[in-house]
C-alpha cells in the first residue's frame, strides 16, 4: 500500500503542475488515490482503444523508458487522431513506477542430465561461410515409397530445398533460391500429379512495410526435369504463411495468405481459383482480416461440417489465435480460440495436435518472441489449448522456457502418450541457456522437462520425425544467428537412440 501511495502522490504531483502549465484547474481536489485511478483510466481508455492495455509488470523499467516514446510515434503517424492523448512523462512514469528493475528468470540446467531417451546430436555444417544461417521452416514429408523428405527453408540465403537421409547421413537437395523464404508446403496445385511446392516469402530479412512479399510456387518442369518458379501474388506485404485447400469444394486449391506485414502492412487474405487451365492459374483476391501480425495458419475442419476451416495466429500487438469458419461461397465466421492476457505477450507458434488423444485436434502453442523489446520474460512459456467443442480453447500452462519460439510433438519414448519438444529463439549471446527441450508426458496432461543442451544457439525451428525409419522419433533443430558465433551448423539432427542403458 505504501508503494501505491507513493505513486499516487508522484502522479497526483505531476498530473497537477500540468494541469497549471496548461492553466486548468480541477474543480474538486482528489485525493492521491482517487487521482490514480483517474490517471489509471485515461491510460487504460487511451491504450486500450488499440490493443489490450498491459500490466506495468511485464516489462522492466528501463523497458518502459524505451517502448512507450516509440508507441507514441506510432500512434502520431496512424491515422487515428480522435482520442485523448495523456502526457508522455506522466505515462512513462506511471509504468516505469510499477516495474519491476528486472525479471527473474528460471536458471538453465547446465549440466544437462540423461532423461528417460538417449539423443545424440549431429551438426550440418553451413553451405556458406558468407551468410549465416537462417532456417525459417523444417517441413517433415514421410515418405510412401520412397525415402521421406526433410522440406526447408532459410530466410537469410533464400535457399529452399530439402534433407533426404540415406544411411543415417543427411544430404540437401536444392529446390530454388529465392528472396526470404519463409515457409514451404508440398501440394499439388496444378493438378498435374506432380509434386509442387507453395514457398511464402517475407521479402526481406528484417521487419519494414513495403510490397516486395510475395507467394510462389515451385512448379516441376518434365522437360528440365527440374522445379522453376512461378509467381502466383506479389506486391505483398511480408508473407509469412501460406497454405492451400479446396475452401469452396469445387474440385481445385484456393490459397490463404498470412500477410504479417509490419506496422502499415499485414493481412489474412483469402485467393479463390479461378484459373482457366492447369497451366494458367489465376486466383480471385478476398481480405478476411485486416490486421497486421497473422503469422501461421493452420487448415481442419474444426466443427466436423466438411468444409475445411482456419486457424490463424495474430502477434504484434493483438496476441490472439482466431478459427475462421468456413461458411460456404468464399464466407468465414469469426471465434476466437485464444486471446493472450497482453500486447506484448510474443506469441511465437501454434501447431496442431490431439495432446489429449480424445479424437479431436488441440493447439500446441508458444510464446517467446522478443523481437518488440529484446527482452527475456518469465511468461514466456509451452502452453496446450485444449479443443472441448467450444470456443475459447481451454488453456493449459505446460512449462516456462525462456525463449520459446516452436514446439513439435510425437511419441518420443514409445510408452503410448503423446511427449513435446521446444526450441528458443532468445537473441541473447551472453548468457548461455537450455535452447533445446524435451517434455515427456508422466501423466494425462502432466509433463516432465528433459533439457539437451546449454549453449549460446538461436533456433527458430524445430520438426520431429522419424528420419532414419528405425521406428522411432528424432528431431531436427535449425540454426538461426544473427552475429558469429563458435558454432558452424546449418541444422541439427538429435537422433533417438531409444532408452537410455543402465551400466
Amino acid at each position: 500500500m505504501k508503494i501505491r501511495l507513493c505513486l499516487c502522490m508522484i502522479l497526483m504531483l505531476s498530473l497537477s503542475c500540468k494541469k497549471q502549465e496548461d492553466g486548468v484547474k480541477p474543480n474538486v481536489a482528489l485525493p492521491p488515490e482517487a487521482q490514480f485511478q483517474e490517471f489509471h483510466a485515461e491510460i487504460q481508455s487511451f491504450c486500450g482503444s488499440c490493443h489490450l492495455c498491459p500490466d506495468p509488470s511485464v516489462l522492466t523499467k528501463e523497458a518502459w523508458r524505451m517502448q512507450i516514446p516509440r508507441e507514441y510515434a506510432h500512434y502520431e503517424l496512424s491515422p487515428r487522431k480522435n482520442l485523448r492523448v495523456p502526457p508522455m512523462p506522466e505515462v512513462i512514469q506511471y509504468f516505469v513506477t510499477q516495474a519491476p528493475e528486472q525479471h527473474d528468470l528460471p536458471i538453465p540446467i547446465v549440466d544437462t542430465p540423461q532423461g528417460p531417451i538417449e539423443f545424440r546430436k549431429v551438426e550440418f555444417p553451413q553451405q556458406s561461410d558468407k551468410q549465416m544461417p537462417s532456417i525459417s521452416h523444417l517441413k517433415w514429408i514421410p515418405g510412401a515409397n520412397e525415402s521421406g523428405k526433410l522440406l526447408m527453408t532459410d530466410m537469410g540465403s533464400g535457399e529452399v530445398g530439402w534433407i533426404q537421409f540415406d544411411s543415417s547421413k543427411p544430404s540437401y537437395y536444392p529446390l530454388a533460391k529465392l528472396m526470404n523464404p519463409a515457409h514451404i508446403e508440398r501440394i499439388d496445385l496444378n493438378l498435374d500429379q506432380n509434386d509442387d511446392y507453395l514457398v511464402a516469402d517475407l521479402g526481406s530479412f528484417g521487419p519494414a512495410d513495403h510490397d516486395s512479399g510475395k507467394v510462389t510456387l515451385l512448379v516441376f518442369d518434365n522437360e528440365k526435369q527440374a522445379y522453376r518458379p512461378q509467381t502466383l501474388q506479389e506486391g505483398l506485404g511480408r508473407v509469412a504463411d501460406v497454405k492451400a485447400a479446396d475452401f469452396d469444394k469445387d474440385g481445385d486449391l484456393d490459397l490463404v495468405i498470412a500477410e504479417f506485414g509490419w506496422r502499415d502492412t499485414g493481412r489474412l487474405l483469402y485467393l479463390k481459383n479461378v484459373s482457366p487451365s492447369k497451366a494458367s492459374l489465376k486466383f480471385e483476391f478476398q481480405v478476411l482480416d485486416g490486421r497486421h501480425g497473422a503469422s501461421h495458419v493452420l487448415i481442419t475442419d474444426l466443427n466436423h461440417d466438411g468444409l475445411p476451416d482456419l486457424i490463424t495466429l495474430f502477434s504484434q500487438e493483438h496476441e490472439v489465435i482466431e478459427a475462421f469458419l468456413n461458411q460456404g461461397a468464399g464466407r468465414f465466421k469469426k471465434k476466437t480460440i485464444y486471446q493472450a492476457p497482453e500486447p506484448a505477450y510474443g506469441s511465437s507458434s501454434i501447431s496442431l495436435v490431439d495432446l489429449d488423444q480424445d479424437g479431436d485436434l488441440d493447439l500446441l502453442y508458444t510464446n517467446g518472441d522478443t523481437m518488440d523489446s529484446f527482452e527475456l520474460r518469465p511468461s514466456h512459456s509451452v502452453q496446450w489449448l485444449e479443443n472441448k467443442g467450444t470456443f475459447p480453447f481451454q488453456h493449459h500452462h505446460i512449462a516456462v522456457l525462456t525463449g520459446a519460439y516452436c514446439a513439435t510433438h510425437g511419441d518420443f519414448d514409445g510408452d503410448g502418450d503423446i511427449d513435446l519438444a521446444a526450441c528458443t529463439m532468445t537473441w541473447n549471446y551472453q548468457e548461455p541457456r537450455n535452447t533445446l527441450v524435451w517434455y515427456e508426458q508422466t501423466a494425462p496432461g502432466q509433463f516432465s522437462r528433459h533439457p539437451l543442451d546449454f549453449s549460446n544457439g538461436q533456433h527458430a525451428v524445430i520438426e520431429a520425425g522419424d528420419f532414419d525409419e528405425d521406428g522411432d522419433l528424432d528431431l531436427a533443430v535449425g540454426a538461426f544467428e544473427v552475429q558469429d558465433t563458435d558454432q558452424n551448423e546449418w541444422f541439427s539432427i538429435w537422433w533417438n537412440e531409444g532408452p537410455v542403458k543402465s551400466n
